[in-house]
């Protein structure tokens, strides 16, 4: 068909709106199953006739109307679709609430027909394969209701969509993680006060965070890390995200100290951000965080030794801090922490002895404190029935190895090489059906293997 027809079909297909709607519809429904219905998958879609007559395509699989036969939303997700594109006839859905194609293998561009379209407020078009920037900037009317934008794990690229201050009264759920976005982060989108997930991790994104997004009243989730190379550090103003739930800013290239002020953060439960440049202490303000369960500052430049403060963290059940240069005892009250499960803090300065205490919670599943300067004996509690991985080697530890070492039957990987353990191997040994890796080498050990 010569484009200018299909234009001229266009036009008149929306003159003809108002009285031909669910025609419309039917009309685009048949263009959509003939972009994404490819010979290798032939029969996707096969209730989807287009010379079926309305209301009949109300029927069709993933197809949902509203009382006037009008198509409000499209969910065809993982249906064996693959290879197919998006066309331009997307636009004809003006009624379209909810369009959802997601992990089918879509090819080609953004369909930029999409930004007008009045009503829609989710778009999830996320595990796909779709190409090219996200038009916006001036001349595009961008989503005038949207709610919930997802395109995570495509190859999208350029720059990150700037929506505008228009939009700041509708999105609440904006990811864009898992692309090829480059450059700086639109300092509007800290205008988007409705705000309540941001994802731009695993980008090409460069530049500094920007402060505006301390604005963000109502985010409860922000993903910024991996692979993104940002410039600077943490803004102080994300201490005015009061909503804040989750805090993900992994392995980004984030230079400078933590700030205190996210020691205001009181409903925050997760703080990830491993694998950076951070330097300086660890702020005492992190205690204030009586929500928090998962903390992860691993493999950064901290120093310093970990503040009193965290044992008000009563609700701690993951605390990584290994690969810093943290210096000092490993403070007594790492023991009492009640809901405690993972405790890494190898690859540090740390040194005196192991607390009395460790493993008393009963709940401890994974602790590993190798390569330090630790000295004494393991704590009696470390013969727990929850705990699967130990890991204290590299240190200068002494004394017998616990006969019940294994008396759970739960341990899966025991690292003590490289101390100053000394006496039989306990037989017990024998008796750990779990027990994966063992490394006892260079230290004092004598008798057979069980």
């Amino acid at each position: 068909m010569p484009p200018f027809l299909v234009v001229f079909i266009l036009l008149l297909l929306h003159t003809t709106s108002s009285s031909a709607s669910p025609e419309c519809d039917v009309y685009a429904l048949g263009k959509l199953k003939a972009s994404l219905v490819t010979t290798s998958n032939a029969t996707a879609l096969g209730d989807w006739d287009p010379a079926a007559p309305s209301p009949a395509h109300c029927s069709f699989s993933g197809v949902t109307c509203d009382a006037g036969a009008r198509v409000v939303a499209i969910n065809i997700t993982a249906l064996s679709l693959h290879g197919g594109t998006l066309p331009l006839e997307l636009e004809l859905f003006d009624a379209l609430a909810n369009l959802t194609i997601a992990a089918c293998g879509l090819l080609g561009h953004f369909p930029a027909s999409l930004h007008a379209l009045p009503f829609l407020r989710h778009l999830n078009l996320s595990n796909n394969n779709l190409t090219g920037a996200l038009p916006s900037g001036p001349g595009h009317r961008y989503f005038p209701s949207l709610e919930l934008l997802d395109v995570y794990n495509n190859n999208l690229s350029g720059p990150l969509p700037s929506f505008g201050a228009e939009h700041a009264v509708t999105l609440r759920y904006l990811h864009l993680g898992g692309n090829y976005f480059s450059g700086v982060i639109p300092d509007d989108y800290g205008d988007l006060d409705k705000l309540e997930y941001i994802n731009l991790a695993a980008n090409c994104l460069s530049g500094l965070v920007p402060a505006s997004l301390g604005r963000l009243k109502r985010l409860r989730e922000m993903y910024m890390g991996y692979y993104n190379q940002f410039d600077g550090g943490i803004p102080a103003e994300f201490g005015d995200l009061e909503a804040l739930v989750l805090l993900d800013m992994s392995s980004c290239c984030l230079t400078g100290p933590i700030p205190p002020e996210l020691g205001q953060l009181k409903l925050l439960n997760t703080l990830y951000m491993f694998l950076n440049w951070l330097s300086g202490d660890i702020p005492p303000a992190l205690g204030e965080l009586k929500n928090l369960a998962l903390l992860d500052l691993s493999m950064n430049e901290l120093a310093g030794k970990i503040p009193a403060s965290l044992a008000k963290l009563t609700n701690l059940k993951l605390l990584n801090l290994f690969g810093n240069y943290l210096h000092g005892v490993i403070p007594e009250f790492v023991a009492d922490l009640l809901n405690l499960e993972v405790l890494q803090l190898w690859d540090n300065n740390f040194s005196g002895h192991l607390p009395a205490g460790l493993g008393k919670n009963g709940g401890l599943k994974k602790l590993n404190v190798g390569n330090n300067n630790l000295s004494g004996h393991l704590p009696a509690g470390l013969r727990n029935y929850s705990l699967k991985t130990l890991d204290v080697s590299y240190n200068h530890l002494t004394g017998h190895l616990p006969p019940d070492i294994c008396t759970s039957g739960n341990l899966e990987k025991l690292v003590l090489m490289e101390n100053v353990f000394f006496g039989p191997i306990p037989v017990s040994l024998g008796d750990c059906k779990m027990l994966r890796h063992v490394y006892l080498n260079n230290n004092f050990l004598s008798g057979p293997i069980p």
